[in-house]
This record gives C-alpha cells, sequence and structure tokens, in this order.
C-alpha cells in the first residue's frame, strides 16, 4: 500500500489542476529515444517479465525484447513518479 503523506500539501492540487489545464499533458502517448529506455539488471533465475510484472501491473509500460522499460503515456508517468493523476484537473 503507498502512503501519500505530502496530499497534506495544497500545492499538491494547485500542481495537479494547472498540469490539467494549462498544460494539457494528460493521455500522450510517449516515445522515448533507446538512451532513455531503463536498462534493468535481473535477479538470477528470473525472467524479465517475471520480475517486472508486479511493477508494469501497478505502474504500466512496456519491456522490449532485450529487457528495457519505458512508459507508454504521460498519465503512467504522472501517476507513477508523483502520484499526480490527470482527470483530477
Amino acid at each position: 500500500m503507498r502512503v501519500c503523506r505530502y496530499r497534506l500539501s495544497p500545492y499538491t492540487y494547485l500542481i495537479e489542476g494547472l498540469l490539467g489545464q494549462a498544460i494539457a499533458i494528460g493521455g500522450q502517448q510517449v516515445s522515448c529515444s533507446p538512451v532513455e529506455f531503463v536498462s534493468i539488471t535481473l535477479p538470477s533465475g528470473m525472467t524479465c517479465g517475471e520480475y517486472m510484472k508486479p511493477f508494469i501491473s501497478f505502474a504500466g509500460g512496456y519491456l522490449t525484447s532485450d529487457c528495457q522499460f519505458s512508459i507508454r503515456t504521460t498519465d503512467q508517468f504522472l501517476n507513477s513518479a508523483f502520484n499526480i493523476f490527470y482527470n483530477h484537473h
């Protein structure tokens, strides 16, 4: 379970609202260049899919054939990195 202590700050709601209205970044597709993918070092005995499945089911995103990770949409990035939801704009 995630604990969001920073929700006590009114600035969280201000930023969440501004991201939705002023910048309009919600729901956009993300195209990463090859240098922006996250390379993953796997624990021994696990496949890339097995290791990353819990994280991807929580945060979204996808894996490449050589076990690199990227997100698909701006919503996934905002939700997983900052706990900001575009639909709260």
